[in-house]
């Protein structure tokens, strides 16, 4: 891109040629001139010279007399002289004909470049500040960090710890987190060394993006797309050669210290970037890596908390064991479940108990290698049945011996509570049975007592309908008595047909009343077998504890969800033990565990890079892009772009006559006027168009698309376009607009 002068040529060589081609096409049409001037100027002389010749062949009349003779050498004389000074005249013409300067050459033709405007790198982007005034400016407002350093500085650390992660955290630099959003019984945590300085870098990444130092510059930007913009982009070139001149006709020094505010922001950039990326890309990058990264390390994390509690557990499980006594459940299946279903009852059990006894030979022992559990005879068992040393070994016996000391006694205690509850059971019968009787004697009395009303109401109901009849039938004979006789009706279906539906309904009622009876009758037997059961407490105190075991390790499936696992230890252990309560956890905590960081970050790029296309900055210019990527390896932070003037030294033309030089002279001056005029009439035109330029304002598309309809009709009616107000069209009006608006720009193209 070498830029130009003329419209029509390609480049600046070209531009070079064509004025190398007016240059000496204006000294050919001068020379030209001047040779025709002097031929014209030497042919009038010979035709005044040929006129004086005719007129001094014509004198000889003047010989007829002596006088005339004297008048005819007198203007002999006369006419000869002016022959005399014609052929001088020509003489000189001829000589200013050949001295006419032919010997027109350029001894040095260069291009001079003029600033006109400056390109500021922005990333990949670039910005174009016009300095000769015909852009307005446009405000612009820099945000910087102003913890430069410890930004870059905090953006390295974090960008390590997403790429490593320890398998074991350090705890040498902890710090406590309040966690009592997410649950109140735990309500703090000890944040070990990676996740705390994870943490604290992304606090920190977020107070140096928070914490800017905010200035606003005005600029005359370039905008995109405009014609400024393409006359630059035509004319214009960075590629200026070495020991090119420069004259520097605009004030760049007016927008130094806005430049250097973007060339700062630059340099920020520049040092948060790395060689391959903007600081934008690394910031995008650095989100979905940190979103990668918390997200996987964090699933990590709970899983290998999950699994180091499981396994804890399990070796705790193990520990808990250790206080019982295993024995295999397949060998001593029946004695289990014996156990199982004993009820000690004093009436079954005091002639024929047998004492709960397990072998020892079914004894089985941990393999830590298999997990399993195996007997002598090489039978395995994942759940084996424990009793516990404390009440196999020691209270077992000691229950035993005890109650051998006093067998005698308890057993007329024994004796004595049977004979009471036995004489209270048969008062309790007697009075059920009494009781029953009584209801049933009374349930007959009332269905007897209900069929007779039933038959009751029966009659009193045929009566009524006979009766009914027989005012009617007077009421239609006008009081005639012998059409008023009733015929007996016999009605037995109908009556048949009701009684049963009552007589249903009765044995529903009575039905219920009886199932009711049963239902109490069952729960009066089950309370009389309660109460008539008498603890065997010889049996109880000794296998007491192994009924227990027994019938809960049949009730494992019926535990909750936080008992199931102590089954591992023991049935009876899972059942009975005292829980802490149930940790609180907030509903935030299950939201925030749900959290997908990867998708989040993806989503807010995308709407970041929305945004930017919706809202693109006016500066910014394709153009301008195109010339940074040509000069990406210049470390300049902008170069100027300069417009060709072409200017040509010329030697001087000398000549000696000085008529010749004073008809150039006056030449000159008269072309310098028609040349001073021409000028004139183009600047007044350029006032002109320049006038009509800002008198009438150019609205873009986004603005008309946000104005009301209002505000639309009122341009319209300014530029003289028609519409339908009754039904307006906004899409139309806008495009009316935006048609008439281009017009009137090729009406009033700017000439630079």
């Amino acid at each position: 891109m070498t830029g130009k002068i003329f419209p029509e040529s390609n480049n600046v060589y070209q531009d070079q040629a064509k004025i190398l081609f007016n240059y000496y096409s204006q000294a050919a049409e001068k020379i030209v001139a001047e040779e025709e001037r002097i031929e014209k100027q030497i042919a009038v002389l010979e035709e005044e010279k040929t006129a004086l010749q005719t007129e001094i062949s014509k004198l000889w009349v003047w010989f007829l007399t002596i006088i005339l003779f004297f008048v005819y050498f007198i203007k002999k004389s006369g006419l000869g002289k002016q022959i005399a000074d014609k052929d001088t005249r020509i003489a000189e013409f001829k000589k200013q004909h050949s001295e006419i300067f032919r010997d027109y050459k350029v001894s040095k033709l260069g291009v001079a470049y003029v600033p006109i405007a400056d390109q500021i790198k922005y990333e990949d982007k670039s910005f174009i500040v016009d300095y000769t005034g015909k852009v307005n400016e446009s405000e612009i407002t820099l945000q910087l960090s102003r913890q430069n350093d410890l930004l870059i500085e905090t953006i390295a650390d974090l960008e390590n710890l997403s790429s490593e992660a320890p398998i074991v955290e350090t705890s040498q630099d902890t710090e406590t987190i309040e966690t009592d959003e997410y649950s109140t019984s735990i309500q703090e945590i000890n944040q070990h060394d990676y996740f705390g300085k994870l943490e604290r870098s992304l606090r920190t990444i977020s107070y140096c993006m928070d914490d800017l130092d905010t200035t606003s510059v005005s600029l005359p930007l370039v905008a995109d797309k405009c014609e400024y913009l393409q006359f630059l982009n035509e004319f214009a070139t960075t590629e200026i050669p070495e020991n090119a001149p420069v004259i520097p006709v605009f004030n760049k020094e007016k927008y130094a210290g806005s430049v250097n505010k973007f060339q700062e922001l630059n340099r920020l950039k520049d040092s948060l970037s790395n060689k391959t990326q903007q600081f934008e890309d690394v910031l995008k990058g650095l989100m979905i890596t940190m979103a990668n990264s918390v997200q996987a390390i964090s699933a990590l994390k709970v899983a290998s908390t999950d699994k180091i509690i499981f396994e804890s557990n399990k070796v705790l499980y193990q520990i808990l064991k250790s206080p019982y006594n295993h024995y295999s459940p397949l060998l001593e299946h029946e004695e289990i479940e014996r156990i199982r279903n004993e009820k000690f009852d004093y009436t079954e059990s005091v002639q024929g108990y047998e004492p709960f006894q397990l072998k020892q030979s079914s004894r089985v022992k941990y393999n830590l290698v298999s997990g399993m559990w195996t007997a002598e005879d090489g039978s395995t068992t994942n759940l084996p049945f424990g009793v516990h040393q404390i009440y196999e070994e020691i209270v077992t016996p000691v229950v035993q011996n005890l109650m051998a000391e006093n067998r005698i006694e308890r057993l007329k205690i024994y004796n004595h509570i049977k004979d009471q509850k036995i004489e209270y059971l048969n008062r309790w019968h007697e009075n059920c049975e009494d009781f029953y009787g009584r209801n049933r004697a009374e349930a007959a009395d009332i269905i007897r007592d209900m069929g007779k009303s039933l038959q009751e109401y029966v009659a009193a109901y045929n009566t009524l309908v006979s009766l009914q009849r027989t005012e009617d039938t007077m009421v239609q004979s006008e009081g005639n008595l012998d059409s008023t006789v009733v015929d007996v009706v016999d009605n037995a279906a109908e009556t048949l047909i009701a009684f049963e539906m009552q007589s249903n309904e009765f044995k529903r009622t009575q039905s219920d009343f009886e199932d009711y009876m049963e239902r109490l009758k069952e729960d009066i037997d089950q309370k009389a077998d309660k109460f008539g059961h008498i603890e065997y407490y010889d049996a109880k105190l000794r296998d007491g504890y192994s009924n227990e075991v027994a019938v809960a390790a049949d009730e494992v499936r019926d535990l909750n969800d936080r008992r199931k696992p102590l089954a591992l230890v023991n049935p009876l252990f899972a059942k009975s033990s005292e829980l802490p309560p149930t940790p609180n956890v907030e509903d935030i905590t299950f939201e925030h565990i749900a959290l997908n960081l990867p998708i989040i970050a993806k989503n807010a790029l995308e709407n970041l890079k929305e945004r930017e296309e919706e809202t693109p900055f006016d500066g910014y210019s394709d153009e301008g892009r195109n010339l940074l990527n040509e000069e990406a390896e210049d470390e300049q932070a902008d170069e100027e772009i300069v417009v060709e003037q072409a200017v040509i030294s010329e030697e001087e033309l000398t000549e000696d006559d000085s008529e010749i030089q004073e008809d150039e002279l006056s030449e000159d001056e008269e072309q310098d006027e028609d040349d001073n005029e021409e000028e004139e009439e183009v600047s007044e035109d350029e006032e002109q168009e320049e006038d009509d330029e800002t008198e009438e304002y150019q609205y873009s598309k986004d603005e008309l698309n946000d104005l009301d309809d209002e505000s639309l009709q009122q341009i319209l009616d300014e530029l003289g376009l028609e519409y339908d107000a009754d039904e307006f069209d906004r899409e139309q009006a806008i495009d009316d607009i935006l048609e008439n608006q281009g017009e009137f720009d090729n009406d009033n193209e700017i000439k630079i």
